[in-house]
């Protein structure tokens, strides 16, 4: 059963209480060299998530695991890894954590690297459509034994009656047990950033078609313009919000 955070009732007492639960928070990535914006509004989007996380935690139980995709260590381990990786998230997990909560290994180092490998040789482009379906296929390998990994350490490790945090960038083909009930945290910071990104996207691309027509006619730039900032790339190493993950 999924349930979007603005349309949860207040579970009946003794009901939630004694299910495993997880709520669900879209994996967001820093950008470096993202245009000026992006950050505050990432920020803005986690300290969201935070609330809201605290509300479900009134009425279904307090968070007791957390996992992060991508984090591939428990504990202190793990903690150093997504210090490193995602530092805007950190706050969030590194509170929970300081409440009890203990932060557990979700991915599979290895099987993160192998299918993000496969995933940098596929944008690469091939010649050959035997060389293409090889790498396909085993691209598919490596997601879905990594997808599967993670479906075990869910289901292995929240406990009865516990609730957990789950920070993905989709739960998409991830066999989460019937038995855990899950809750979707999409607060509007969310779509306000997806927003905020297209609209800056839509102005550079504009930005950029009037320099190269005014490079056509021999037009010089108007003074103070310059190149527009480039949109950040996606390097294949997980999502980065211009084009958001969804759960």
């Amino acid at each position: 059963m999924t349930e979007e955070l603005g349309k949860i009732e207040k579970p009946p007492a003794g009901d939630i209480a004694t299910k495993r639960k997880v709520y669900v928070a879209p994996l967001v990535y820093p950008l470096p060299g993202a245009p000026d914006g992006y950050a505050t509004r990432l920020a803005a989007y986690w300290k969201a998530v935070d609330d809201h996380t605290g509300g479900l935690e009134t009425r279904a139980g307090i968070v007791k695991r957390v996992f992060v995709e991508g984090v591939g260590f428990g504990g202190q381990p793990g903690m150093d890894q997504l210090k490193q990786t995602n530092l805007p998230v950190f706050p969030l997990v590194y509170g929970r954590v300081s409440s009890g909560a203990t932060l557990e290994a979700l991915d599979d180092d290895e099987l993160f690297l192998e299918e993000l490998d496969w995933r940098r040789i596929i944008q690469g482009g091939f010649a050959s459509r035997k060389v293409a379906e090889t790498v396909q296929e085993s691209f598919d390998k490596a997601s879905e034994d990594r997808i599967a990994h993670m479906a075990k350490s869910l289901r292995e490790k929240i406990e009865d009656g516990e609730a957990a945090l789950l920070i993905i960038s989709s739960t998409r083909g991830l066999d989460i047990p019937d038995d855990i009930e899950q809750f979707h945290i999409m607060p509007p910071e969310l779509d306000a950033l997806s927003r905020w990104i297209q609209e800056t996207a839509q102005a550079q691309e504009a930005e950029l078609q009037a320099a190269e027509a005014r490079a056509a006619t021999g037009e010089a730039p108007p003074p103070g313009a310059g190149a527009p900032p480039a949109a950040p790339e996606d390097d294949g190493e997980g999502p980065v919000l211009w084009t958001p993950g969804n759960p």
